[in-house]
C-alpha cells in the first residue's frame, strides 16, 4: 500500500480542468483554467487525482513524478517540467527517470492492477523569464520501447489527456 494515498487523493468529475505545479515544495493541484496539463473528461465521469510529489513523497525522498490521474480503466503518471526551450532535452531525461521510479513504486499496488498504464511528460516553457506556452517534445523511440516492454506503460510527451 502506498503511504498517504487517501489524504493525497482528490476526486473530480469536471468536463475540463488543468493540473498545475507552480509552488516550490508543495504538491501539484487542480485549477479550472490556465494550467500546465489539460484533462478532458467529456463523459464527466469520476476521476481520481493523486498528488505524488510533496504529498505521498516528501522533498527528502528520491525524485518521483508530480501526480497521477486515473479512472477505472486507465492510470496516468504525469511529470510537469518548467524550463527554457533550450533545456528540454536534459530535463526530459530527468522526467523519464522520475516517471520510471514512480511506476516501479506503484507497480505492485492494487490501485494500478488491471489498468492500462500511461506516462506523460509535459514541459512548461518560459522565454525571457515569462511564461509563454506549454511545449511538448518528442521522445526517443528507444525510451518509448523501453517503457512499453519493461514497464508495461505507454510513454508520451504531451500537454493533455482525454478520458473517454
Amino acid at each position: 500500500m502506498i503511504n498517504n494515498l487517501l489524504e493525497c487523493t482528490k476526486t473530480i468529475s469536471d468536463e475540463i480542468f488543468f493540473i498545475i505545479d507552480d509552488k516550490e515544495d508543495e504538491p501539484p493541484y487542480i485549477v479550472g483554467k490556465d494550467g500546465e496539463f489539460k484533462i478532458i473528461n467529456s463523459q464527466k465521469k469520476e476521476l481520481s487525482f493523486i498528488s505524488i510529489d510533496s504529498c505521498i513523497y516528501g522533498e527528502k525522498d528520491i525524485a518521483r513524478c508530480d501526480c497521477a490521474i486515473y479512472d477505472d480503466k486507465t492510470f496516468c503518471f504525469i511529470e510537469l517540467k518548467h524550463t527554457k526551450t533550450t533545456n528540454w532535452k536534459r530535463r526530459r531525461s530527468d522526467a523519464e527517470k522520475q516517471v520510471e521510479a514512480t511506476i516501479n513504486n506503484f507497480k505492485n499496488d492494487d490501485i494500478v492492477k488491471g489498468k492500462i498504464l500511461e506516462a506523460y511528460m509535459c514541459c512548461n516553457c518560459t522565454i525571457d523569464n515569462e511564461y509563454t506556452k506549454i511545449q511538448s517534445a518528442s521522445n526517443s523511440s528507444e525510451k518509448i520501447t523501453y517503457f512499453e516492454l519493461e514497464l508495461n506503460t505507454s510513454l508520451y510527451c504531451d500537454t493533455k489527456k482525454e478520458f473517454n
